[in-house]
């Protein structure tokens, strides 16, 4: 009978050490058996609601193929992590709000963590070093931004001044093939008109008709019409035209002084 209380006592004993096991079980980590700080060990809560420390979370984040999500070391839930960073994780508020009242209430001596956090992820180190290639590439396209702009008005500056050649070049074959046509017109009915002039006036049979003399003076208008177009045409034919290419340059230049 003596030994029933003994043996009470002492199951009493182990379920209050039990108790106060448990009562701060929450409070540590599951990985590392730590409890929770609000530096390294910052309590970071998963989608699974299951919460580590910050620190071993970086570890198990390495060690992750693709750096955008995290699994849990539970239930092997996935997490995505913001910006491929652990420190993005939301914190566990609960734990967060009790610190640091059960650190005071328990004060068993936490592991020494390395002088160094874990590195980053090296998926978020090839990000970052495409953001800073980008950075330069725009850098220095900026910077080339303005010859660009004027190699390419000097460009656009010569095909303009080229299809504008061209077009004269069209109307002046147009105007000489229509000023052809006019001397030709003109000298033609000028002999057509100076024949029949010529047999109204030496019709000895007949009166004089003013039709001859009427003929004779539109025959002599049109042989002034057919050489004024013959010289019209030959001014046109024989002038000297500016060449396109020297054209172009000096509007090129003209227009790379106003960038400038």
């Amino acid at each position: 009978m003596a030994e029933a209380p003994s043996v009470a006592g002492t199951k009493g004993i182990g379920a209050q050490v039990y108790e106060d096991v448990s009562l701060y079980e929450e409070y540590e980590c599951k990985i590392c058996y730590n409890y929770f700080d609000l530096d390294r060990r910052t309590p970071k809560i998963l989608e699974c609601l299951h919460t580590f420390c910050e620190e071993c979370l970086n570890t198990l984040h390495l060690r992750e193929d693709r750096g955008w999500r995290i699994g849990c070391p539970l239930c092997r839930h996935r997490t995505p992590v913001p910006e491929y960073r652990i420190h993005n994780l939301p914190n566990n508020t609960k734990v967060t709000d009790a610190y640091p009242f059960y650190i005071q209430d328990d004060s068993l001596p936490q592991d020494i963590l390395p002088p160094y956090p874990p590195p980053l992820h090296p998926a978020l180190t090839a990000a970052y070093r495409r953001e800073v290639a980008n950075e330069a590439a725009v850098a220095a396209q900026e910077q080339a931004i303005p010859s660009v702009a004027v190699v390419g008005g000097n460009a656009a500056a010569n095909s303009y001044d080229s299809a504008g050649y061209e077009s004269c070049q069209n109307c002046r074959r147009i105007v000489l093939t229509t000023g052809c046509v006019c001397a030709i017109f003109g000298f033609v009915s000028m002999l057509v008109l100076l024949f029949l002039g010529l047999i109204f006036v030496h019709n000895f049979n007949n009166p004089p008709s003013p039709v001859g003399p009427i003929c004779l003076s539109v025959a002599s208008i049109m042989a002034m019409f057919s050489v004024v177009m013959t010289w019209l045409v030959c001014w046109l034919r024989y002038r000297p035209d500016p060449e396109p290419g020297r054209a172009a340059s000096s509007n090129a230049s003209r227009r790379h002084v106003n960038v400038l």
